[in-house]
Order: C-alpha cells, then sequence, then structure tokens
C-alpha cells in the first residue's frame, strides 16, 4: 500500500481475487514502485488480507504504517474486534502459524496506502506483515467489491495456490487451461521455468506450491489457475486474477 492523498495512475485494470506478490517499495514520498504485496480495491467495495505470522504475542494489530500510536487503527486482545470501517480477526493456524485477518469496508481513495498487520505484546507487534493498497474507481475494476492483487510493470508476482492438495504433476496456465497455449508451466518436477513463468513446490512451507511471473507487463493482467493433476483435468486447483498497474503514484 502506499500513503497517498492523490493518486495518478496510468492503468487498465481486470478484476482479481487473491495473489501474493513480491517487489519493493520506494522509500520517501516520491511514489511507488514495485510494491510489497499490493492489491487494488475499488472505491465503494470491501477488502480482506491474511496475514501468517509466527509470533505467540496475544495482541493483534491493524496499523496503518509502521503501528506508531497514531496510525494503530485496531489494538486488541481479543478474537475479534471492529473500529469504524475496519475489522480484524483472529485465527489459529498449523503447525504453530497464526492467521491475523483484516478488513476495510466502504473503500474510499484515502484509504490508499501502507498497512502492517501483525502480533506482539502490548506496546507494538512483534511479528507482521506489510502491504500496499490502491484504490481506484469501481468502474476499473469491473464488478469486483474485494480485493485484487496487483503487481507493476517490470516487476516480479510470486504466489501460493490456496487450498491445493498435493499432487506430484503441476500446473499453471492462463485463463481456462483448456488451450494447449493457455498452459505456462507443466512438470512433474518440484520446480520448473518457461521463459518468464515458474512453478515451485515448497515442502513445508503455507501454500506448498507457488507460481512467479517476472518482468511484468499490462497484458501479463487477467485470470489464472494453478495446481496439482493435468491441466486439462486437474485434480485440485486455485483460480485467482492478476492485475498489473504502471507503478507512478504521487502525493
Amino acid at each position: 500500500m502506499i500513503f497517498c492523498i492523490r493518486i495518478k495512475l496510468r492503468m487498465n485494470i481486470h478484476h482479481v481475487l487473491f495473489f501474493c506478490f513480491l517487489s519493493a517499495l520506494q522509500d520517501g514520498n516520491t511514489g511507488l514502485v514495485n510494491a510489497i504485496n499490493l492489491y487494488a480495491g475499488a472505491e465503494g467495495g470491501n477488502g480482506s488480507v491474511s496475514c501468517h505470522l509466527t509470533s505467540s504475542g496475544s495482541t493483534k494489530f491493524f496499523c496503518k504504517g509502521e503501528c506508531k500510536e497514531e496510525g494503530i487503527l485496531i489494538k486488541t486482545d481479543g478474537v475479534t474486534a471492529q473500529s469504524g470501517r475496519y475489522n480484524i480477526r483472529y485465527k489459529d493456524g498449523s503447525s504453530g502459524r497464526r492467521n491475523v485477518t483484516v478488513t476495510f469496508t466502504q473503500l474510499i481513495k484515502s484509504d490508499s496506502g501502507r498497512y502492517r498487520c501483525g502480533l506482539g505484546g502490548s506496546s507494538v507487534p512483534d511479528s507482521y506483515r506489510d502491504f500496499d493498497v490502491i484504490i481506484t474507481d469501481a468502474a476499473t475494476l469491473d464488478e469486483n467489491t474485494r480485493f485484487s492483487r496487483a503487481g507493476t510493470v517490470g516487476g516480479s508476482v510470486t504466489g501460493g495456490c490456496l487450498n491445493t492438495v498435493y499432487g506430484s504433476r503441476k500446473f499453471f496456465c492462463k485463463d481456462e487451461c483448456k488451450q494447449e497455449g493457455d498452459i505456462l508451466v507443466e512438470t512433474e518436477e518440484n520446480r520448473a521455468q518457461n521463459g518468464r513463468y515458474s512453478i515451485e513446490y515448497r515442502e513445508g512451507s503455507v501454500h506448498g506450491l507457488y507460481v512467479t511471473i517476472t518482468q511484468l507487463k499490462k497484458s501479463d493482467t487477467g485470470r489464472y489457475r494453478c495446481g496439482y493433476g493435468r491441466a486439462s483435468s486437474p485434480n485440485s486447483s486455485y483460480t485467482f486474477q492478476i492485475i498489473v498497474v504502471d507503478g507512478e503514484f504521487y502525493i
């Protein structure tokens, strides 16, 4: 997310669900290029982000910025809490992981910015995740009222294939995987690459299977599928969408 009062975007966006992206946020107030965990939201819609954490702290945080006093939106020892348009929900995960899900409702343009969700002691989170949000016109994201994952032109995107069940054969494709040209990577190896596209199985990780697109282009905007089995007839799969934006944002 980026802290913005005025946002200047040059983009043609499609609607998206959720996917994890890697990039880096520029320091200072000059703008955002290659944001960390970047999400796009439609003005007037809602959006949720799940943070998978390892801290055993009992206090849950949802902040704009670095959880300094004025930026704390919610701080609670409870399982759920709400403050105005913001909500936080905690759930124990598997293998010692803990999940903090934060939700925005009735999104407005000034919600654009960098946020942090975390767990820790009473003053600051010991374990946290930062993410960036862009709020754009509702028409830009079609009928989507949820957060869409976004990446910037020239950057990279890496995302987990959620809720999939392991199998030896793995695939990554664009659109519905119905045509041979849709298949980006298909392999029985734990790691494979085809040009700008790659797939990797990470044993013991949160999602297990991850896919990556590098050197992002505007034309990468669209719907994707990843999972196990054959691409044309998957045993287990996850469908998501990606938005690629120009990454020029000004305060």
